[in-house]
């Protein structure tokens, strides 16, 4: 089940900095990871923003966009970590042979 405990922490992670920001700063100064259970793959890979790893674990797109928007990464740094995961596709339009 840490697949779903990888995604509800990482979830409730992004979640505490918006909520929690206006009131306190960082708003994720005292967020308990050790209530998950995570694998120690999972929670080395959260602890050190990897965000590679973590999409090679299995975390949502969407989820893993927030999480390294949150965790400060812009765009372009974070496109350049996942690009050599991804497969370049030959595309013909319906004209083309």
């Amino acid at each position: 089940m840490s697949w779903y405990q990888m995604h509800r922490c990482i979830y409730d992670w992004v979640r505490a900095g918006e909520v929690n920001s206006e009131d306190s700063g960082d708003g994720r100064a005292g967020f308990d990871v050790s209530a998950y259970e995570l694998t120690d793959d999972e929670r080395k890979a959260f602890e050190n923003r990897d965000i590679a790893a973590l999409y090679n674990l299995g975390l949502h797109e969407v989820l893993l966009n927030r999480f390294c928007r949150a965790a400060g990464f812009a765009r372009d740094d974070y496109r350049k970590i996942l690009e050599p995961f991804g497969q370049k596709e030959e595309r013909k339009a319906r004209w083309q042979k």
